[in-house]
């Protein structure tokens, strides 16, 4: 079944996993930096604001915030990497 407004949910991940990765980028990251957030990117009820996209966030020493969007959390999550790591 698919959800209001025509969109359906494709990708699920199970929370463990979600938690080694979040894991593993943390670790992946610079000296300073912090995993601070993982959250769908709908950005309100209406059909035209809804998203499947999922938005993840690091914040750096000096309050620098830097955010990765994808279709599924674990590839959000994974692009907050720095290429060179």
């Amino acid at each position: 079944m698919g959800t209001p407004g025509g969109r359906s949910h494709t990708h699920r991940v199970d929370t463990d996993d979600i938690g080694g990765v979040w894991a593993r980028v943390q670790a992946a990251l610079p000296d300073g930096w912090t995993v601070d957030g993982l959250r769908c990117a709908s950005t309100g009820l209406a059909p035209e604001e809804r998203s499947d996209d999922w938005i993840a966030v690091v914040l750096g020493p000096d309050g620098e915030e830097r955010s990765s969007r994808a279709p599924d959390p674990v590839a959000a999550l994974e692009g907050l990497v720095p290429p060179d790591r």
